[in-house]
């Protein structure tokens, strides 16, 4: 993952390459493969920076989602969201449900299914397997 590859992508799609959203992809990087809360990473840009609103940070996430270069998930009914390895595309996870580490599938189960969607339009999804990682068992 290399930070300077997100802020371009982040300029290519029209936004600017601000400190916040600098730290916030930074803050990410450093967490490798972890789903993070929003909370989480307010409460850290409050600590390195001092002036990091909550309101500020949910429009970042959600506007790194949009542009794709996130994930989002929700887990017991908050918000996580996880940097992706690879801008626009699809990732499948692992997510362990005790340290938060996520490990990529190699497969895409929307390649697997049957016949029954095919009169129907998908324009996206998401596939996530939940449990305990070995580190953890």
């Amino acid at each position: 993952m290399n930070l300077e590859i997100y802020l371009d992508y982040i300029k290519d799609n029209g936004y600017r390459c601000t400190l916040q959203r600098s730290s916030i992809l930074s803050y990410f990087i450093e967490q490798k493969n972890r789903f993070l809360s929003a909370k989480s990473v307010t409460d850290h840009l409050q600590n390195t920076m001092g002036n990091a609103s909550s309101d500020t940070v949910y429009r970042n996430l959600h506007l790194f989602k949009d542009i794709g270069i996130m994930d989002l998930t929700f887990q017991d009914g908050e918000s996580l969201f996880h940097l992706k390895n690879e801008i626009n595309t699809h990732e499948y996870k692992f997510i362990c449900s005790e340290c938060g580490n996520t490990t990529n599938l190699n497969l895409c189960p929307l390649e697997k299914m049957d016949t029954s969607l095919n009169d129907y339009l998908i324009y996206d999804h998401k596939f996530e397997v939940y449990g305990v990682c070995p580190s953890c068992l």
